[in-house]
């Protein structure tokens, strides 16, 4: 990547989405950790978004732990930015570019990598590193490929697979 200021966000990986909602625990929790792992080592800041409607456990899994300097925000909505700080925050840090990862594809994936480009932030969605849930047999691999397509045709957002955005 270049030298525009960066920031990973981290979406909604608390444990009542992963145990209930979430099909590929065992590939998406890896990618994620490996995108947390090279956005630290690279100086990338990392922040945590956490939705505080799920319930009954709301936390973050236990194999994704902020860092004590590390940004968690709590949104309401689906959209990150929608009644947080999270842009305020972001203009204090001087990001410029969003690296965007987590839960659910076709919700808050869809609707804070969107708000990020209205906001007029660089995205870079991580093809791998998202997923949603496959309620009532849905083919949630059909919907993520279809959020990737849709989502590199908003404008300032690029798809990229997760080893390729920190190399």
């Amino acid at each position: 990547m270049n030298e525009m200021q960066t920031a990973l966000l981290v979406i909604d990986m608390q444990v009542s989405l992963l145990a209930d909602e979430t099909p590929n625990p065992d590939e998406i929790v890896p990618a994620v950790q490996a995108l947390v792992a090279a956005a630290r080592a690279t100086g990338v800041e990392v922040i945590w978004i956490t939705d505080r409607r799920i319930g009954p456990d709301g936390a973050l899994i236990p194999d994704l732990v902020p860092d004590a300097t590390e940004l968690c925000i709590e949104k309401g909505e689906c959209d990150a930015f929608d009644g947080t700080d999270l842009e305020a925050e972001l203009t204090i840090l001087g990001v410029e570019r969003l690296v965007i990862c987590g839960m659910q594809s076709d919700a808050c994936i869809d609707a804070t990598t969107r708000a990020a480009s209205a906001n007029g932030f660089a995205v870079v969605l991580a093809a791998d590193a998202h997923t949603t849930h496959a309620f009532d047999g849905r083919d949630f691999r059909a919907v993520i490929a279809d959020e990737n397509a849709a989502l590199a045709q908003v404008e300032r957002v690029t798809v990229k697979p997760s080893d390729a955005i920190f190399a």
